[in-house]
């Protein structure tokens, strides 16, 4: 089958049995790879009611048709599986050279089944693979556990590993690559620590059989044109994700303090120019990527001194484990990067479990004597460092922490869940959602909880982009990100295109609405591998099953419309800034459920219809 490697590996712990099956063309065509073919894999294999971190539940490590292309923006993997985080629908994402290595290898998904007695590391190889003994690598690091796993396998071989978090069972640990790549959300590091799983190492030689070669390579030749001509991707390239960190607060919507304000008045200190300027060591890409958006930093001496392997804060990062815990300091942020790096964890949680905790201080529901003796006030940055690690092993307050913002501000009590910015126990990334109304409404919809990949942003259709023959269309050209009206249909067409870049898998950064190629352009490349005749609209349809079959996981697991909420403080106005006096209240929010629900063909529980799910082939 042209496009794809045509296998899927299945390996089951329990049994020890490995072995695989064909990918068949009509599940291709339908669900396309990532995040697609993960949920119907998860959704037919996965009982409802299976407990996350039991043997019933699986795990999808995945590319997409675009793996090993050789395309700009080819190179993302996916991690699926029911997360212990929300009990619903988990995935994860990171790109870097694992992705094109899994098709390299043989596949375009492994399926891991049952859990071990005992560690294990998972090695596929040449369309093969085998389980083998991790005794020596639990309780290490995820750098050194790679470095090992590569010495014993092959010096070309490229490696997802968990790290204590995961082994410590953390509901929002993660799976880390080539050091720094953090497939970070849902959890997925704890569901492959409860299976004994420390890692799977993937290497291969196969290339990828198309459908048109030449027509691949002139579309390959157009696109690197096009992202080096491309505002948004030399902004990537020279200050990489935190080119973003300033024009948010400029806005009024770049959160600090656990999402009480949205502007800081000292941002310069930890701005992506001011990394440039100061801590930058090197650029680095994707393979095949002319965007150069990776950042290596150097912070070599100081309290704050750090392995420079672990590369440098992300936008998110700089958001949660500095302005949103009070921290201005980037060799301080670049440690705590380092640290989640290392123990598997993700950044987002961690941070926004410590700013809620820090609130709570601030505020007396948390005293020291509940937090052990450590002084938790804005900007301790040895509490911060102590904390990750603390969560990391789930000891103290880390116990706490570690079980996300929902749970935590249930067990805590007294009005803090007012303040624990998550949606389904899945904490808020470092967007503002009264300042990108339809974001925030993205976050209550999102299918893994609070999520700023599976929605647009509100910025994109004020900035006038637009793409009318994916349904972005005229009405939304300049639309104001701070008003509801249109939103609902906006992010219902954000979510389908989502679902279809995440199962091709395209990057974020080269592909519309962040970079200049088009649907269009995917479509037309699509075709090319395969031999295909996908249109745009046939790619959005794609994404609109994709999106009701996670939907669907979700409601198997009681998840409705209670689930789409917002914290009360998205009510509450900001206090100064260009977003100030902009709040989506809880009737705000119902009235763009009630249209949302509506526009989805869903009942007015946030259910999909029976006709909904026949007209999707589902």
């Amino acid at each position: 089958m042209k496009g794809y490697a045509g296998k899927l590996l299945r390996v089951n712990l329990t049994t020890g049995a490995i072995g695989s099956v064909e990918l068949k063309p009509e599940v291709a065509r339908k669900y396309l790879g990532g995040r697609g073919l993960a949920a119907r894999i998860l959704f037919d294999e996965v009982p409802a009611g299976a407990d996350p971190l039991g043997p019933e539940n699986k795990v999808v490590i995945g590319a997409g048709p675009l793996a090993n292309s050789k395309i700009p923006g080819s190179t993302r993997y996916i991690v699926c599986t029911k997360s212990p985080l929300t009990g619903g629908w988990g995935d994860a994402h990171a790109a870097g050279a694992l992705g094109p290595m899994i098709k390299k290898a043989g596949f375009d998904a492994i399926i891991i089944e049952g859990s071990s007695p005992k560690p294990v590391y998972i090695y596929v190889n040449n369309g093969s693979a085998e389980i083998r003994d991790a005794s020596h690598l639990w309780s290490m690091e995820t750098g050194a556990c790679r470095d090992q796993i590569i010495t014993e396998t092959n010096p070309g071989a490229e490696v997802a590993a968990i790290g204590i978090a995961g082994e410590n069972l953390v509901p929002y640990a993660c799976v880390i690559s080539e050091y720094n790549r953090a497939a970070g959300r849902s959890g997925t590091g704890a569901v492959l620590g409860a299976k004994k799983v420390k890692a799977v190492a993937f290497y291969g030689e196969a290339q990828l059989e198309m459908a048109d070669p030449e027509k691949v390579d002139r579309i390959r030749k157009q696109m690197i044109l096009d992202i080096n001509n491309s505002p948004a991707c030399q902004g990537f390239r020279t200050n990489g994700t935190a080119n973003g960190v300033a024009p948010h607060n400029a806005l009024g919507m770049y959160p600090a303090y656990n999402f009480k304000e949205g502007v800081s008045d000292n941002i310069d200190l930890v701005s992506g120019e001011t990394m440039t300027r100061t801590i930058l060591a090197k650029r680095e890409a994707c393979p095949n990527c002319p965007v150069f958006c990776r950042r290596i930093v150097k912070v070599d001496s100081g309290p704050y001194a750090s392995d420079s392997r672990y590369g440098g804060p992300e936008f998110e990062t700089i958001g949660s484990l500095g302005t949103c815990v009070g921290i201005y300091d980037l060799a301080a942020i670049t440690k705590a990067n380092e640290l989640c790096n290392k123990f598997g964890v993700d950044t987002i949680n961690v941070g926004l479990s410590i700013a809620w905790a820090m609130e709570c201080y601030e505020k007396g529901i948390l005293t020291k004597e509940d937090t052990g003796g450590l002084d938790l006030t804005w900007g301790n940055v040895d509490t911060v460092l102590y904390l990750i690690e603390a969560i990391a092993k789930r000891q103290g307050l880390g116990e706490l922490l570690g079980k996300g913002l929902k749970v935590a501000s249930e067990i805590v009590g007294k009005g803090s869940d007012a303040f624990a910015m998550q949606v389904k126990n899945q904490a808020f990334p470092v967007h503002m959602p009264r300042g990108k109304i339809g974001q925030g409404l993205s976050f209550a919809t999102s299918n893994r909880g609070a999520c700023h990949c599976q929605g647009t942003h509100d910025t994109n259709m004020e900035a006038g982009k637009i793409m009318p023959d994916i349904g972005f269309d005229e009405k939304f050209k300049g639309l104001s990100r701070l008003t509801k009206e249109h939103k609902a249909e906006l992010e219902k067409l954000a979510q389908d295109m989502r679902g279809w870049q995440d199962s091709l898998i395209a990057c974020r950064f080269v592909s519309w609405d962040y970079g200049p190629t088009t649907p269009a352009t995917f479509a037309e490349l699509l075709n090319a591998l395969t031999g295909w005749d996908v249109t745009p609209k046939e790619l959005m349809e794609i994404g609109e099953r994709i999106f009701n079959l996670c939907r669907m996981f979700n409601v198997r697991e009681g998840m409705n419309r209670k689930d789409d909420t917002l914290p009360a403080r998205c009510g509450e106005s900001l206090p100064r800034g260009a977003t100030a006096g902009s709040v989506i209240t809880k009737e705000d929010l119902n009235r763009l459920l009630d249209e949302y629900y509506e526009l989805r063909g869903w009942d007015n529980n946030g259910i999909p219809t029976p006709e909904k799910l026949r007209s999707l082939g589902l």
